[in-house]
C-alpha cells in the first residue's frame, strides 16, 4: 500500500515509512472529506450555497487536497459574485494537481477574458466604496454606486445585501424585500437574508414561500441576467468532467460517489473518529516528512507568486493610465499656452478628462462638511463639483450650505434650480417647503 498522504510504501503496522501517518486514521478522514464533499454538492444542486460553502470547508478540513471539493467552492464563490475567492481556491486546486484539472480551464477561461480580473477588482473597490458612503450617511451616493455594481454583477450577493440594508434604513421594505428575494433566488438559504427578513416582521411561512417562488420572481430589469442563472455552478454539479481516459474519469469525475455501504461504519465509529481526527490535526511536526514540507513551502510561494502577478499587473495598468493622463495633461497645457483666446473650449476639454467619481466625491464630502458646520468649505466644493457636471445633488448641498452660512437669497437660487430642472428630485419636497416660506 501507498501512503495517502505523500505516497510512500506503508509498514507492516500500518504506518507510513516517510511520514510517520497511520494509514487507517487517513483513509477514515479522507472517506469523511468525501462524505462533506457530497453534502456540498447535494445543497449546491438545490442552491443552498451557504450551506455548500459549510460541508465544503469542513470537507477540506479532513483533506486539504481534496481536488472536487475545492474547484465546487470555487464555483459557488465566483457564483455569489466573489471571483477573487473563487480564483484563489482553483490556483490552489492547480497547484495540488496540475494536469487533468478543471480549475485549469476555469483559470485560463477567466484569464483569456479581457479585462475580468481588472473588473474584479473595481467591483471590490466599488463595494467598499458604497459601504464607506453608507456609514457616512450619503445614503445617496451609495444607491448609485450599488445600483451601478450590481447592473454589471448581477449575482454579487453582498451588493444585494448591503442595498437590503439601506432601503430598510430608508423605510422602503418592498424594494428591501425585492432585493431580498434576489439574494435568496441565488442562494436559497442565505441565512443574513433570513436574518433582514425576520426583523421587518416577514412571518417564517412567508420566508419559506418566497423560497420557493424566489425562481419565479421579477427582478427590475437592470438586475436580471440573460442566462437566468445558466452558469458553470450547475454544470458543474448536473454533469460530469470528460478529462479523456477510464482512470483519468474516475480520478476527476465528478458525480456524487454512493457511500451507503458506509453508514454503518460512520455510526460506530463518529464519536473515536471525531477525537483521532482533532489528535491528527496537531500532531508535532516532526512526523513530517522533509518532502511534505517542501510540497507546502513551494505552494505557498507559488500562491504569493500568484498573488503578486495580480497585484503586479494592477499596478502596471494603474502607472499605464497615470500615464496617459499626464501626456493629456501636458497637451492641453500647449494648447492654452498657444490658443489663449480659446480658454473656454480648453476648459471643456479638460473637463471631459475629468472622472465621473471627481463629482461624487465633492458631493460626499461637501455633506460631511455641512454636518461639521463647515459652510464655506461646502460652498466652494459645490461650486467644484458644478464646473465639472451639473447636478442636482451638487446644487441640493450647495442650497444647504448657503442656507446654513444665512445667505438666503443664494440658497433660494440653487433650489429654484432644482425645481425647475430636477422635479424627480428625492429632495423636491424640501426644496419646495423651503421656497414657499
Amino acid at each position: 500500500m501507498e501512503c495517502l498522504n505523500c505516497g510512500a510504501p506503508v509498514l507492516e503496522h500500518g504506518h507510513c515509512s516517510a511520514c510517520g501517518m497511520n494509514y487507517e486514521l487517513l483513509a477514515k478522514a479522507y472517506n469523511t472529506s468525501i462524505f462533506y464533499y457530497n453534502v456540498g454538492l447535494d445543497k449546491a444542486r438545490v442552491r443552498d450555497l451557504t450551506g455548500a460553502i459549510d460541508a465544503l470547508q469542513l470537507a477540506l478540513k479532513y483533506n486539504k487536497q481534496n481536488i472536487n471539493a475545492r474547484n465546487l467552492l470555487g464555483l459557488i464563490h465566483y457564483e455569489m459574485g466573489e471571483i477573487v475567492q473563487g480564483l484563489t481556491q482553483w490556483v490552489i486546486s492547480s497547484n495540488y494537481l496540475p494536469e487533468h484539472n478543471v480549475a485549469v480551464r476555469y483559470i485560463q477561461e477567466v484569464q483569456a477574458e479581457k479585462g475580468k480580473l481588472d473588473e474584479a477588482n473595481q467591483l471590490a473597490k466599488q463595494f467598499n466604496q458604497s459601504l464607506m458612503y453608507a456609514k457616512s450617511g450619503t445614503k445617496d451616493l451609495a444607491f448609485i454606486q450599488l445600483k451601478r455594481i450590481l447592473g454589471a454583477y448581477p449575482h454579487f450577493v453582498k451588493g444585494y445585501l448591503l442595498l437590503a440594508l439601506l432601503y430598510i434604513d430608508n423605510g422602503n421594505y418592498d424594494k428591501a424585500k425585492k432585493a431580498l428575494k434576489r439574494v435568496l433566488r441565488i442562494d436559497k438559504n442565505n441565512t443574513l437574508a433570513v436574518k433582514y427578513l425576520k426583523e421587518m416582521g416577514v412571518s417564517p411561512k412567508d420566508i419559506i414561500h418566497m423560497k420557493e417562488s424566489s425562481s419565479h420572481i421579477d427582478i427590475d430589469s437592470a438586475f436580471v441576467d440573460e442566462d437566468q442563472f445558466k452558469s458553470d455552478l450547475e454544470s458543474f454539479v448536473e454533469s460530469h468532467i470528460d478529462n479523456g481516459d477510464d482512470a483519468d474519469k474516475a480520478k476527476d469525475s465528478y458525480k456524487e460517489i454512493n457511500h451507503n455501504k458506509f453508514n454503518l461504519l460512520y455510526v460506530s465509529v463518529g464519536l473515536v473518529l471525531g477525537i483521532l481526527a482533532f489528535w491528527l490535526l496537531i500532531l508535532p511536526t516532526k512526523l513530517n516528512s522533509a518532502n511534505k514540507e517542501n510540497r507546502e513551502l513551494q505552494l505557498a510561494h507559488s500562491e504569493e507568486i500568484s498573488k503578486k502577478n495580480v497585484e503586479l499587473s494592477d499596478l502596471e495598468k494603474k502607472i499605464e493610465g497615470l500615464e496617459k493622463q499626464v501626456a493629456v495633461a501636458q497637451k492641453e497645457e500647449e494648447k492654452q499656452q498657444e490658443q489663449e483666446e480659446d480658454a473656454d473650449t480648453a476648459f471643456g476639454v479638460i473637463k471631459k478628462s475629468i472622472p465621473n467619481t471627481v463629482y461624487e466625491n465633492l458631493c460626499s464630502e461637501a455633506g460631511r462638511a455641512i454636518n461639521e458646520r463647515r459652510y464655506t468649505d461646502a460652498i466652494d466644493m459645490c461650486n467644484a463639483a458644478l464646473q465639472i457636471q451639473q447636478g442636482e445633488l451638487a446644487y441640493y448641498y450647495l442650497g444647504r450650505a448657503y442656507i446654513g452660512n444665512q445667505d438666503e437669497e443664494k440658497a433660494k437660487t440653487a433650489y429654484i434650480n432644482i425645481r425647475d430642472n430636477y422635479p424627480e428630485s428625492d429632495h423636491i419636497e424640501e426644496v419646495n417647503e423651503y421656497l414657499s416660506e
